[in-house]
């Protein structure tokens, strides 16, 4: 069963279940995928994760139950909108605040995800007997999000930033494309883990990210179409985007068939850090000596572990410049 609000079963229309892609043949978890509307100028993407990608990340660190929900989203939002990225590069969405949770970091790259919550002195125990859903401001604090595309060395950065105002994240991404990015977009984020007798409990989450396409001369005015095509995005449930038994292909339809939903090529994804030696030894390269030497620990090694994936290194000295 799925720890979350009751589930209930949509009936899927008696109709041919519409092009599925190779990708959803193989897997229906781990995925990120394109998909179009026929009969609508409305694009999208969505997302599945579970065991391979997302269950690893919040097991890791055994955050509080609101906390990991909120991880889980910043990392199905990393994924959809850095799949919409033409460019190669990590897309990151990061939240700093002075609530219980102090910071809230997601990466999107070459099909890795990646994630971290940083939470206050005592916030931990604060948290611990929560277990539903509270709001980003309310993890958070009255702060902003901001997500940052990085294409790497001799690249500036581009970033967004918009305000922590929204019941959900979903709600401030939303707010994000509509303010910077002036896209009608329309997103669902949702995250919980799926309990069985015999097996431990995996975290799980699902999002679907919608967006309007321009007007022009051939397609004419899209306000209707996309007034359309949201008030069947609307009856999406947590449950259907979380459900194991139901594939992306097939839940596009479900919402859809009547606009004839066609799903593209998928990405795997999986839990993957960017942390290396020599990148953490290039960044030690930088701190000024005296607290290099106070980093020596008693085996003649610097010792550092990454706050993301929880690696730890053992660093020489000479290799920082002692």
């Amino acid at each position: 069963m799925l720890r979350m609000s009751g589930m209930t079963q949509r009936r899927l229309p008696n109709e041919r279940v519409g092009p599925i892609c190779r990708a959803s043949m193989t897997t229906t978890d781990d995925i990120i995928a394109p998909f179009s509307l026929d009969n609508s100028p409305v694009r999208g993407r969505i997302v599945r994760l579970g065991a391979g990608a997302l269950d690893p990340i919040l097991r890791r660190h055994d955050y509080p139950w609101p906390v990991a929900l909120l991880l889980g989203e910043a990392l199905a939002l990393a994924a959809l909108v850095g799949s919409l990225l033409k460019a190669d590069g990590r897309l990151v969405v990061q939240a700093q605040g002075e609530g219980p949770v102090t910071l809230l970091v997601a990466e999107h790259g070459a099909g890795g995800l990646r994630g971290y919550a940083r939470l206050a002195e005592g916030a931990a125990e604060q948290l611990s007997h929560a277990s539903g859903r509270m709001t980003p401001a309310a993890l958070l604090g009255a702060g902003h999000m901001v997500l940052t595309l990085d294409l790497g060395a001799g690249h500036e950065p581009y970033q967004g930033i918009v305000a922590l105002e929204g019941e959900t994240l979903a709600q401030c991404a939303e707010n994000f494309f509509r303010v910077s990015e002036q896209t009608d977009t329309a997103i669902r984020l949702a995250v919980g883990e799926v309990v069985t007798r015999d097996a431990p409990p995996t975290w799980r989450a699902g999002g679907v990210l919608l967006q309007r396409v321009a007007g022009d001369a051939a397609r004419g005015d899209t306000e209707e179409d996309w007034r359309r095509a949201t008030i069947l995005f609307a009856s999406v449930r947590d449950e259907e985007l979380l459900d194991p038994a139901l594939s992306c292909d097939r839940l596009l339809y479900m919402l859809f068939h009547e606009e004839g939903a066609r799903m593209g090529e998928a990405t795997v994804l999986d839990d993957r850090c960017s942390c290396n030696a020599d990148r953490l030894t290039s960044l030690m390269k930088q701190f000024p000596r005296d607290q290099l030497e106070d980093l020596v620990e008693p085996d003649g090694a610097l010792h550092a572990r990454c706050q993301f994936c929880s690696r730890e290194y053992a660093i020489a000295p000479e290799a920082v410049g002692l």
